[in-house]
């Protein structure tokens, strides 16, 4: 194994880069802190590394130890770490209880021994201190040294750029929802919409007033006006505003009234612009035929400003990718908007729309999702898998296990419609780890919502005896149809197709990923998944009790930067894990104590939501030296 200790320049630099580009994907600020942690843990060779934050106004030092733990609080010139911040200066100890300023009560209260520690201040653009760096514990048994103590400072210097990065963007963001409420800007930052949306709507609508025969100065009114078309958005709850699914009825019906919270909002200002954007915010969600909303408008009773910021809005809305969808491809939205002609659009703006059609496609262009694009390109030899399900079991907030590897290849169906919604119908191979119901559920679901939408059959993957098993269980006529059977809804194809893997084979899923089974330990013929993308990988295990077959795996298979593992139930439920061949943090960690590799990234999943809590405290109590994230739903795993 190649310890921190003899690690290469680019290959530090290599750990910050993996580090910090797990930190870009972050908005919590104590997520940030974690993975700041872990980068000075991994960097320092220390047992445990913690970040430590000043608070002026309290006075105090605070730091965020692990996920599920409340913070922990001290005055600011409290222990070791008070000292240094106090005086500026870096500290090494061999040995902490020949230190006055070390404080054993901790200790006593973990069952934790502290022997060694660093701690290393950090500094603002000013030069005032803001925290410090802490490490515990050298993991080799040794004492730290000056190269430990500079590798923890290039740890530092990163974190504190973080941070006023992290704490100015939510300064900015926040100042930035003050003046959209104050000045009646659309609330983009509590949207689901992109960044750009507004400007791309603003642009279409100009191109359409010309085109349609208004002059300049009215047409540059509508542009400037038809951005506020979802300012009533602002006062949508973010339960409701943020929420990755479809609504529900009267989900739907508060959704639906931000048009007139919108027009009320501002219907009385004697600015023509805001006039103009009253008429756009009220009328905009109105249909030609009307069947629309708020007031069921008809023809020409719908003002021209509300007829146009429809097409325009509706245009950019199917073009672009969003959290919950993907963007709809041209021929699509073409088709729409010419069965929609006389339907929801007037007939005259579809015709100029498709007249017009290389104008939208040059600004569409032009005005990209800054966001989206500046992430493609910073990321684009980055390799992340995207959670859709995370737990052990469904319950609200909570869906089974599901990992998107890229637009067209999932890792089980435990939880897709939740977190992929339509663009679930670019899927196209599901390897499925085995056939019990909350790894597959959602595949009958993609079907059954999506019928009409795919164009292409969906696959499983998986070991002869698991598609055996779908086949005589599920898709059996009797619990759900037989896709297999049923001709796709525009083609002579079958809507479900299934493909037997073999253990141990690499399947190529594009010129770089691939997918490659192992067998696992269940209660039914069981697989977990080697997902290798470029020259790293990552192991998915799936549910399993026992790890001697992973852990051999990982230790000849150095290419594997990050294990994902199940666990189940608290450990007070031993007997039940092994009933029913699942693991506790207790087993999990006395299994990974003979893994010889110490370099990978621990990610857990599968817990059951009923012992959540119970199950993150026995994580941190038995976890060693280990710095593990426990998955979320929609969370990513960057590797």
């Amino acid at each position: 194994m190649k310890h921190e200790k003899s690690l290469g320049a680019n290959e530090i630099l290599q750990l910050i880069f993996t580090y910090l580009t797990e930190v870009s994907f972050l908005r919590n600020y104590d997520d940030i802190l974690m993975v700041l942690a872990n980068m000075g843990r991994a960097l320092s060779s220390s047992d445990r590394c913690s970040v430590w934050i000043v608070d002026r106004e309290k006075q105090e030092i605070w730091t965020k130890v692990a996920h599920g733990i409340d913070a922990i609080r001290i005055p600011v010139d409290s222990g070791i770490v008070g000292s240094a911040i106090a005086t500026g200066e870096k500290i090494i100890i061999d040995d902490v209880y020949k230190d006055d300023r070390f404080n054993p009560e901790i200790d006593k209260k973990t069952g934790y021994h502290t022997k060694s520690m660093m701690v290393i201040p950090m500094f603002d653009n000013d030069n005032e201190i803001i925290g410090a760096f802490q490490a515990i514990n050298h993991i080799h048994g040794d004492v730290f040294d000056e190269m430990d103590m500079q590798r923890l400072m290039l740890a530092s210097t990163y974190a504190a750029e973080t941070l006023l990065s992290a704490k100015l963007t939510n300064e900015i963001a926040e100042t930035q929802k003050e003046v959209v409420f104050t000045m009646g800007a659309i609330g983009e930052s509590r949207s689901k919409e992109t960044a750009n949306h507004v400007k791309r709507v603003a642009e279409y609508s100009k191109v359409l007033a010309l085109a349609y025969g208004m002059d300049e100065k009215e047409a540059e009114l509508l542009k400037q006006a038809s951005p506020m078309h979802d300012i009533g958005k602002i006062a949508i709850s973010d339960a409701i505003l943020k929420k990755p699914g479809r609504f529900n009825d009267e989900e739907r019906k508060i959704m639906d009234s931000h048009a007139e919270l919108g027009y009320k909002m501002i219907k009385n200002s004697q600015r023509a612009l805001l006039k103009a954007a009253a008429i756009v915010a009220y009328e905009h969600h109105e249909k030609y035929d009307g069947t629309g909303y708020p007031r069921g408008l008809k023809g020409d009773e719908i003002h021209i400003y509300g007829r146009i910021t429809a097409v325009a809005d509706v245009f950019d809305a199917l073009g672009s990718d969003r959290v919950y969808k993907k963007a709809w491809n041209d021929e699509r939205i073409f088709k729409l908007f010419r069965d929609e002609k006389g339907k929801h659009f007037d007939p005259k703006l579809v015709d100029l729309f498709f007249k017009n059609i290389d104008k939208f496609l040059d600004i569409r262009e032009k005005f990209k999702d800054v966001y989206n694009e500046s992430i493609e390109i910073k990321t684009k030899d980055i390799k992340k898998i995207k959670i859709l399900g995370a737990y052990g079991s469904r319950a609200k907030g909570f869906g089974t296990t599901s990992f998107l590897l890229n637009d067209k290849n999932l890792i089980d169906a435990g939880n897709i419609l939740a977190t992929l919604d339509e663009q679930s119908v670019e899927v196209e191979n599901i390897w499925i780890t085995h056939s019990h119901l909350d790894h597959i559920s959602d595949i009958a679901y993609i079907l059954d919502n999506y019928y009409h939408l795919r164009t292409k059959p969906l696959n499983i993957m998986a070991l002869p005896q698991t598609i055996d098993s779908i086949k005589e269980c599920f898709f059996n006529d009797s619990i759900w149809p037989d896709f297999s059977k049923i001709p796709m809804y525009n083609s002579d194809e079958y809507s479900l197709t299934y493909t037997k893997i073999e253990l141990d084979k690499e399947y190529k899923i594009s010129d770089t990923e691939s997918v490659k089974a192992f067998e696992t330990d269940h209660t039914i013929v069981s697989c977990g998944y080697i997902y290798k993308k470029g020259n790293d990988s990552v192991l998915i295990t799936s549910d399993t009790h026992s790890l001697d077959n992973v852990l051999k795996i990982i230790d000849e298979t150095p290419e594997i930067k990050s294990m994902v593992l199940e666990c189940s139930f608290p450990s007070n439920m031993s007997q039940l894990a092994k009933d029913s061949k699942h693991l506790t943090p207790k087993l999990l960690f006395d299994f990974l104590k003979n893994l010889k590799r110490g370099d990978l990234n621990l990610y857990i999943n599968h817990i059951k939501p009923t012992y959540l809590d119970e199950i993150v405290k026995e994580i941190e109590q038995f976890r060693g030296f280990w710095s593990p994230i426990i998955l979320k739903d929609e969370d990513f795993i960057n590797f």
